[in-house]
C-alpha cells in the first residue's frame, strides 16, 4: 500500500499588505518650504539610481503650506551600493477656489516630491499626507 505524502503550503498572501494609498488620502501637505523634482529630460523609472534621477529633473521650491495632489506614480532611488535612499511620489499643486484646485497650466504643472529619505541622506523630508 503506498502512503500519500503531506505537501506544506504556506499562505503567503495571507501575510501581504495592500500598498495602495486610501483614495480619501490623495493629497500631501508641504510642512516647511518644499523642494519640488520636474522632469526634464531622460527617462523616469519606479526605480533608478540618485544620480539618474537627479539629472532627468530640476529642482525648485514651494512655500509651507502648499497642497499637493498624489497622482499615483512613485520612485524610489538608490545610491551606488544598491541601498535605498529616498522615494518621490508624483504630485501637482492644488491652486485656489477660482480654478477648481486645477493649475493654469495643468498639463506640464506636475512633479515629484520627497516623501522618505534614508537615515543617511541629507535631504529632510518636508510633505505630509493630509486625510
Amino acid at each position: 500500500m503506498k502512503t500519500k505524502s503531506l505537501i506544506n503550503i504556506e499562505m503567503t498572501s495571507v501575510l501581504t499588505t495592500i500598498g495602495q494609498v486610501d483614495s480619501s488620502i490623495k493629497y500631501l501637505k508641504a510642512l516647511a518650504t518644499t523642494t519640488v523634482y520636474t522632469p526634464t529630460t531622460g527617462t523616469i523609472t519606479s526605480i533608478m539610481p540618485s544620480a539618474s534621477f537627479s539629472t532627468a529633473t530640476a529642482s525648485s521650491t514651494y512655500p509651507s503650506g502648499t497642497i499637493f495632489r498624489d497622482m499615483g506614480k512613485r520612485v524610489i532611488t538608490y545610491n551606488t551600493k544598491n541601498q535605498e535612499v529616498a522615494k518621490y511620489i508624483f504630485v501637482q499643486p492644488q491652486i485656489g477656489a477660482a480654478t477648481e484646485g486645477v493649475p493654469g497650466n495643468y498639463a506640464t504643472q506636475k512633479f515629484y516630491v520627497q516623501v522618505w529619505a534614508a537615515a543617511t541622506a541629507a535631504t529632510a523630508v518636508t510633505v505630509g499626507r493630509v486625510g
